[in-house]
């Protein structure tokens, strides 16, 4: 997998080993690149230093900003290889998101706030793409990502104990009314699309962020990050 940028190249130095950095040829005096240059060697990975040409033939995301990182990203297809085996858990399961950069959003989100699996479809949805990958500056190489089929997740996850909470807009409940405490799966869709009705329909219950104004619905990166920090929010006030 490719790491692209300077910042996210930074952040999978800091988490991950990458198998190599490649660097344009013409920043060797750049200061962040020597950052990233001393962080490399302090992780024993070999730094080449290439056209930008090449650069740009290895570049998915052509926003590599003169540094691409190769890393090795585990890949799962099992929510309950992840889940953790003790205390309470957070999974966030998106449902028809496609844009990379929403499912970047949303990987930076839930590492921020200790969620502990995202789950996205096998089929109909983005994956853990290079785009992906930028976009949540390196947080998708500390949280989990799963590609399963989202009805099979379900059904474990509930056998975990997990509580299903939907967010969409046909919620009657106001999402900070709900108990959002506990082993959680929040179920998110994308903003044209929604969620499937019959997805829904597996759901303990569905909750609503309130739209006060003619905007009829938030970007799913947004709503989850709403949501995730209500989580948070009552969370701390059990402690």
């Amino acid at each position: 997998m490719k790491v692209e940028g300077r910042n996210p190249v930074l952040e999978a130095l800091k988490t991950s080993r990458p198998s190599k950095v490649l660097i344009s040829d013409k920043l060797r005096d750049d200061p962040v690149i020597q950052r990233i240059v001393e962080q490399a060697r302090s992780r024993r990975t070999p730094v080449e230093f290439v056209k930008v040409s090449q650069l740009n033939k290895t570049s998915e995301t052509k926003r590599h900003q003169g540094v691409i990182a190769l890393v090795e990203v585990s890949q799962y297809n099992s929510v309950s290889k992840v889940l953790p085996r003790e205390g309470d858990f957070c999974v966030v399961m998106l449902d028809h998101v496609q844009d990379p950069m929403n499912l970047g959003s949303i990987l930076r989100t839930s590492e921020a706030a200790g969620v502990s699996v995202v789950v996205v479809p096998k089929k109909g949805g983005v994956g853990l793409t290079p785009s992906a990958l930028r976009a949540s500056m390196g947080a998708g190489l500390r949280v989990p990502v799963v590609r399963t089929n989202l009805y099979q997740a379900i059904k474990i996850l509930g056998e975990e104990g997990s509580r299903i909470v939907a967010v969409d807009a046909s919620g009657d409940v106001d999402y900070y009314d709900e108990r959002l405490t506990g082993s959680l799966t929040l179920v998110l869709g994308s903003e044209g699309r929604g969620m499937s009705p019959t997805l829904l329909e597996k759901c303990d219950s569905v909750v609503r962020i309130p739209m006060l104004g003619e905007t009829e619905f938030l970007n799913v990166g947004v709503a989850a990050a709403v949501v995730l920090y209500e989580r948070v929010r009552q969370r701390r006030q059990l402690e």
